[in-house]
């Protein structure tokens, strides 16, 4: 399997993004008030789709390259 090693950078940066995320949601539960809500139901909330969406692109990328898709 040929992998680019962009992908493998895209699989780091969603995880980063998935653990900062997981971090803004637990501020929430820590010290529950209005702002953490809010900031922890938009930021973590974006950051969770995007890294979501980084690994789609590189589920997709990986199987159109084993021919799958």
């Amino acid at each position: 399997m040929n992998n680019p090693g962009w992908t493998r950078k895209l699989v780091l940066i969603a995880g980063i993004l998935n653990i900062i995320a997981l971090l803004t949601i637990l501020l929430s539960i820590f010290n529950f008030t209005p702002l953490t809500l809010i900031i922890s139901v938009s930021v973590g909330g974006a950051l969770i789709g995007l890294s979501v969406l980084l690994y789609i692109i590189v589920v997709v990328t990986d199987l159109k390259e084993r021919g799958v898709l």
